[in-house]
């Protein structure tokens, strides 16, 4: 049993509102990676920098793992701070879309806060996956601040690794 959300999708052409969200979350990156592209003047050579601050400022910063075994597919989300109940997985056949979001209570003191290396409150990732999967059997769990989610392969991609087996 899951205790993530999971919105399931039965192809890929499926309008979810995540994927719109994430499009707008896509168009603030490329602004905000030209932002710091200008602010630099506009050299060239660090255009691959601009656009992962971007991305780790719009859409924060999780890392993962994509494991594959015969029968599934296991992905690991870091998640550090979020709770189940702030997280919403999306199952698509080809891809999983994690999205995380949290709101951050704080007091009515102002912390100095020098620096910080602490996740955002928002975090998006998403995982293509190397074959279909059975989205009706994608199971997620958040645990000591990992989320891990198994997505059995499809029978169809069981059957075509059997197939080239032979």
């Amino acid at each position: 049993m899951s205790d993530v959300k999971i919105r399931r999708a039965t192809d890929d052409h499926h309008v979810l509102p995540v994927i719109a969200e994430l499009e707008q979350k896509m168009e603030a990156v490329r602004e905000r990676a030209f932002d710091l592209f200008s602010l630099r003047g506009g050299g060239q050579g660090h255009d691959l920098d601009d656009w992962v601050t971007a991305e780790r400022e719009l859409l924060g910063w999780s890392t993962a793992a994509l494991k594959e075994h015969p029968t599934e597919f296991e992905v690991d989300v870091a998640l550090p701070g979020f709770r189940a109940d702030d997280v919403e997985l999306t199952a698509m056949p080809h891809e999983l879309i994690v999205h995380a979001a949290r709101k951050d209570e704080r007091s009515g003191q102002s912390d100095h806060v020098v620096w910080s290396e602490f996740g955002s409150s928002e975090v998006y990732r998403r995982v293509a996956l190397p074959a279909d999967v059975q989205t009706d059997a994608v199971i997620a769990q958040l645990k000591n601040g990992v989320l891990r989610v198994h997505a059995p392969k499809s029978v169809v991609t069981n059957e075509r690794a059997a197939d080239a087996e032979c």
